[in-house]
């Protein structure tokens, strides 16, 4: 029980960072290379790849090789998606 109870608290760990929730939203729309997600959102790669190594490490993306891209995708996109809309129904109401 325990040893759960810390995996989800580094699953929501992982989504309390402005940076890292732009990503995911961009990941509900569609899968993106690492470049696409740079340049959108005007971070460096570096830090980029930081933020997509947390999120895959906590199970929340993973990717898939596109030449020598590597192109990011939500591993339950359904999940992620109610958790965001539990959050907006709780903030906004």
């Amino acid at each position: 029980m325990e040893q759960q109870i810390r995996k989800q608290a580094e699953y929501f760990k992982a989504l309390a960072h402005p940076t890292r929730i732009k990503i995911i939203r961009k990941l509900l729309f569609q899968d993106q290379c690492v470049g696409n997600i740079e340049e959108s959102l005007n971070v460096p790669q570096a830090n980029v790849s930081q933020h997509l190594h947390i999120l895959r490490t906590c199970g929340i993306v993973d990717y898939r090789m596109d030449g020598k891209r590597r192109c990011y995708f939500l591993v339950q996109p359904k999940q992620i998606k109610k958790i965001f809309e539990c959050i907006n129904l709780r903030r906004f109401q």
